[in-house]
């Protein structure tokens, strides 16, 4: 089955819904950093510090929250994960690729 227009333009729908959503999460960020007192810099150094283990297991607790968290919101907004390259091709009900 041939990649159409329709495809194409829902692809760039989602694209850009992504983009939008990309660009409110980071304006939010952003904000956060500014309450907080702290500039890019100081994140990084931050983030480059050795910490104790119970530290680096809050942290790590964060991320997967995080992650989580965007992945409920990407399904939420609809959007579905690209499939793997190599992935099976759509094709017609009962055809057999050869």
């Amino acid at each position: 089955m041939e990649f159409t227009e329709k495809e194409l333009r829902e692809q760039e729908q989602a694209f850009e819904a992504l983009k939008e959503e990309f660009s409110r999460v980071s304006a939010r960020f952003d904000g956060m950093l500014r309450e907080a007192g702290l500039s890019a810099d100081d994140l990084k150094k931050a983030l480059e510090e050795k910490h104790d283990p119970e530290v680096e297991k809050l942290l790590e607790q964060a991320r997967a929250e995080a992650a989580q968290a965007g992945r409920a919101r990407a399904a939420q907004a609809g959007m579905v994960e690209a499939r793997p390259s190599g992935s099976a091709r759509r094709g017609r009900p009962g055809a057999v690729s050869i």
